[in-house]
């Protein structure tokens, strides 16, 4: 006979174990584009003749200099690296597990409303709604710390919950207590 499986009473996953696992997600994030760069600019540094030219282009544009048009377009296609980075990280960990490493890290999972699966089309669509929020320079995230079910305005619009994921409770008898094998 088989047994009926374990039903759970999710919790919603709050603010700062959401914002913890973002920033676990942006270093992940930065640290694979900072890696890609250095393999880019050693084994292709005949694209790349000047990299430490470039690097003091960045140091001379934060003192205040004006922006070359070269400055311009290698700030743009950082930019557009980083958005495509971004874009393929979330959205298809999301729609493969409903977990990014850092979600998965601090046991947090995104799910749907109606308990159907995170599929590409609703996990793009909480992208967009991401990107809208930090457009909104953050204002779609803080409403998870007011929203009584800890939806940011990139849930609603994807029908998403965050949940916290039960903990496997592992229970010892007498004989293992003592050291004992059974």
């Amino acid at each position: 006979m088989q047994e009926k499986p374990k039903d759970y009473a999710l919790e919603y996953a709050g603010f700062w174990i959401r914002l913890a696992a973002a920033l676990i997600d942006f270093l992940i994030l930065i640290a694979g584009l900072y890696i890609l760069y250095c393999v880019i600019s050693q084994s292709f540094f005949w694209i790349f003749p000047n990299v430490p030219g470039v690097i003091a282009t960045f140091g001379s544009i934060a003192a205040g200099a004006p922006l070359s048009t070269g400055a311009i377009w290698l700030s743009a296609t950082l930019l557009l690296a980083l958005l495509v980075a971004n874009t393929i990280y979330f959205v298809a960990c999301a729609a493969a597990s409903g977990q990014t490493v850092g979600k998965l890290s601090l046991g947090i999972k995104i799910i749907r409303t109606d308990s159907s699966p995170l599929d590409l089309r609703y996990s793009f669509i909480r992208f967009l709604g991401g990107m809208l929020c930090v457009a909104t320079l953050g204002i779609g995230f803080i409403v998870i710390a007011f929203d009584s079910h800890k939806q940011g305005m990139h849930d609603k619009m994807a029908d998403t919950y965050v949940v916290k994921l039960p903990v496997k409770q592992v229970v010892y008898n007498q004989s293992l207590a003592r050291g004992g094998i059974r």
